[in-house]
C-alpha cells in the first residue's frame, strides 16, 4: 500500500481528490494539505522518518504565497530517505502557460485538473515501481 498527499489551496478540490483516492483502494494513508508551506514543513520535519513520508504527491501549480514551482524547487534541494513522486496539477492544458518550459532538470509528471480515479491509479502505479 502507498501513501499519497494532495496539496491544493482549493478545499472542494481536495475533498473530491481524497474521495477518489479512497475509492481507488490503493492507499493506506491519504493526507490533504490546503497550504503548501505547511505541507513542505511537514516533509522537512519528517524527512528522516520514511514511514511518515508519502510515495506520491499531487501538487497544485497555482497557489498563493508558496506556489507549486516554489515548493518543487525547495523539495528538490533536500534529501529524503525515499523516492517521492510529484505530479504537478493545473487547470491549464498548455505546458507553456504553467511554466514547464523553464524546467531545466528532469521534467515532472503533469496532469490537468480535475483528477480522475484513472489518473490517480496511473500515477500510483508509477510510484509503486
Amino acid at each position: 500500500m502507498l501513501q499519497v498527499f494532495f496539496i491544493d489551496d482549493d478545499k472542494p478540490t481536495t475533498i473530491v481528490n481524497k474521495r477518489l483516492a479512497v475509492r481507488s483502494e490503493l492507499f493506506d494513508r491519504i493526507e490533504v494539505f490546503n497550504n503548501s508551506a505547511k505541507a513542505y514543513d511537514y516533509l522537512i520535519e519528517n524527512k528522516d522518518n520514511v514511514s511518515l513520508l508519502p510515495d506520491l504527491i499531487f501538487l497544485d501549480v497555482n497557489m498563493p504565497a508558496f506556489n507549486g514551482w516554489e515548493f518543487r524547487k525547495a523539495f528538490l534541494n533536500n534529501d529524503f530517505g525515499k523516492k517521492i513522486h510529484i505530479v504537478m496539477l493545473s487547470t491549464s492544458e498548455s505546458s507553456k502557460v504553467i511554466g514547464f518550459e523553464d524546467v531545466k532538470d528532469e521534467l515532472p509528471c503533469y496532469e490537468t485538473k480535475p483528477l480522475t480515479i484513472e489518473k490517480i491509479i496511473k500515477h500510483a502505479t508509477h510510484a509503486s515501481l
